[in-house]
């Protein structure tokens, strides 16, 4: 199984999905660990909770602040450590950088953020979050341990975290849903529900032309363009990362000063005026859309939840 970000609920791939969907869900989970099936390895699969119920509970959490993030995390990590500790196996606590949504750090609104780092694509390659870690701790430890060690000690910790789940709920910035081919369906339906709603369809027809009207093209994918752009110096960086963890450096300061040359530092520059530019000007085109998709995201819903779908 592989674990995706920023994509919805469902046991299909990352690629080829649309701008609107991946925006949908930084709206509505901000993030997502995905995992499109569920099998032998994967213990206590079937005592998780429906996709339903998971989604429900990461919209009632809301906008959580970075300190309510982390204080979660930290009684995830605690009970973790304990599950982890009765089966004779040491779990180090980790909050990964992913946890904590950019913005929310930061401690900005949604027009503050889009004036200073525009989608945050080229913008924040560098940024961690204050709490969180790039490497996580175990994974040298994990790589120095005999295969069969290593396998028991991955498969403890799976049961653990689901048990830390069903206690704490999930993460505020993160749902972690591992879907079986009936749960993907009925997830799919709900999507599929809102995307016919009539609000839904037309508030994309006024959010395509408001775009229109300041020159840009509703369905050219521009926020995918300057990702892709960007690519060279996130795996550059994610390089850099690897490098020191490998030789035991701290990389939690490391910065793009420190990977890139002057000349491609002055090329990122451009992209990020360039990237900051275009979202002043489309992003609040999208805010209504995503507002709209989440209420409606709500009410359907609820309505699968009742049985009425």
């Amino acid at each position: 199984m592989t674990d995706v970000f920023g994509v919805r609920p469902r046991a299909t791939s990352v690629d080829g999905v649309e701008m609107r969907v991946t925006r949908l869900v930084m709206v509505l989970l901000a993030g997502v660990l995905v995992s499109g099936c569920s099998g032998p390895e994967d213990p206590g699969a079937a005592e998780s909770a429906s996709v339903e119920r998971v989604m429900e509970q990461v919209l009632e959490r809301g906008d959580a602040t970075r300190d309510e993030v982390l204080a979660h995390w930290d009684k995830v990590n605690a009970a973790l450590a304990e599950c982890m500790k009765a089966e004779g196996y040491e779990y180090l606590p980790y909050i990964d950088q992913a946890a904590v949504d950019r913005r929310v750090a930061l401690g900005l609104s949604r027009e503050q953020f889009v004036q200073r780092y525009g989608y945050g694509l080229t913008t924040l390659i560098d940024y961690l979050p204050q709490g969180t870690a790039r490497v996580d701790p175990n994974r040298e430890k994990l790589r120095a341990m005999p295969a069969d060690q290593a396998g028991g000690w991955k498969r403890r910790l799976m049961v653990c975290q689901r048990d830390a789940e069903r206690q704490f709920g999930p993460a505020p910035n993160i749902a972690s849903l591992t879907l079986s081919a009936e749960e993907s369906a009925r997830s799919d339906k709900i999507y599929a529900s809102v995307d016919a709603d009539q609000r839904v369809v037309e508030a994309l027809k006024t959010r395509a032309g408001c775009l229109r009207e300041k020159g840009f093209d509703s369905a050219d994918q521009r926020s995918l363009a300057l990702s892709k752009a960007a690519e060279r110096f996130r795996d550059g960086f994610e390089r850099a990362v690897e490098t020191a963890a490998g030789s035991g450096r701290d990389s939690s300061g490391l910065r793009l000063e420190d990977v890139f040359a002057a000349g491609e530092l002055a090329e990122l520059k451009r992209l990020q005026a360039r990237e900051i530019a275009e979202a002043r000007q489309t992003e609040p085109c999208q805010w209504p859309y995503d507002d709209l998709y989440k209420q409606v995201y709500k009410e359907y819903l609820d309505k699968a939840l009742a049985g009425e779908l």
